[in-house]
């Protein structure tokens, strides 16, 4: 499951592409003091043409995204009544940590906090549903100019949890009575275009196929199992996203009403998610494109 965090996003620029709004969290946190810094400007120019998430983009893209990151904030009237369409523009989790790692590069480049910017980077921070421990990690890596490696190590450990996806989604099909060869295969179309969750289709292949055809007791039940993956995951955060990733698979209109979906009820209690941050997962699920393939029964 090695990738490196260039895989994140790369290439040309494609329609409402994520990077538009990586590029707006660093402009926000460019205006949020209300002065623009040559060396904040400077970080900026520098990710654009050296960050690997930016490999592929033509400097006149780049100039483009950046005037249409201006003009949003401009409309809106201030960078921080922009942080929830960025996280809107963001959905998955591993973009929303790449997009506050820059712009919290961008608010300490001139070695100052000042009050506009802590305020931008905790309404973006609560936006983006980035912990307050992560993001004063984030700050504290930001300060000491070593960001990148960190953010290396946050998109490998999100990766890593692929495979208790993987039992999640198993688990969801048995539940259903629909564990078959293909709902696994609309599972790994519905991998595939989830960044957080995307492998080469080989790999995807192979982690599905152990998860679906994984040995069970004849009594094990998916209330136990799902328990089995929860305690394997003590970060909250992290169960929280499992959550997300679930939500995401409904059909949109039902989404609103996981209540009445026994499996996400079930998946709720197992990993201790509250109403409230239910509540939250739900506008995160639905933040995903409607039209990306759903391994819907």
């Amino acid at each position: 499951m090695d990738r490196s965090v260039k895989d994140l996003l790369g290439g040309s620029l494609k329609p409402n592409d994520p990077r538009r709004f990586l590029i707006e969290a660093m402009v926000g946190a460019m205006n949020s003091d209300g002065s623009i810094d040559p060396r904040e400007l400077a970080v900026i120019e520098h990710q654009l043409e050296q960050h690997p998430l930016f490999q592929g983009l033509t400097p006149a893209a780049s100039r483009t995204l950046i005037d249409l990151s201006s003009d949003a904030i401009q409309f809106a009237g201030n960078a921080l009544a922009r942080a929830p369409m960025i996280a809107r523009g963001l959905p998955a989790r591993i973009h929303r940590i790449a997009a506050y790692g820059m712009a919290a590069e961008v608010a300490v480049a001139d070695q100052t906090m000042h009050q506009g910017e802590i305020e931008f980077l905790d309404g973006l921070r609560i936006a983006l549903r980035i912990s307050p421990l992560e993001s004063e990690q984030i700050i504290g890596y930001a300060h000491a100019g070593v960001l990148g490696p960190y953010l290396e190590d946050r998109y490998l450990r999100i990766k890593n949890l692929i495979p208790a996806a993987c039992e999640v989604f198993a688990l969801r099909a048995l539940a259903r009575g629909v564990a078959t060869d293909d709902h696994r295969f609309r599972v790994r179309d519905f991998f595939a275009a989830m960044p957080d969750l995307t492998l080469s289709r080989d790999e995807l292949d192979a982690e599905l196929y152990r998860s679906f055809r994984r040995p069970r007791s004849p009594h094990a039940q998916v209330f136990g199992e799902l328990a089995r993956v929860a305690a394997a995951m003590p970060d909250p955060v992290d169960r929280y996203w499992m959550v997300v990733y679930a939500l995401v698979a409904e059909t949109p209109s039902t989404v609103p009403s996981w209540r009445v979906v026994p499996f996400i009820g079930v998946l709720q209690t197992t990993f201790q998610i509250s109403d409230t941050d239910m509540g939250l997962a739900v506008a995160d699920a639905l933040t995903f494109p409607p039209a990306m393939p759903r391994p819907t029964v």
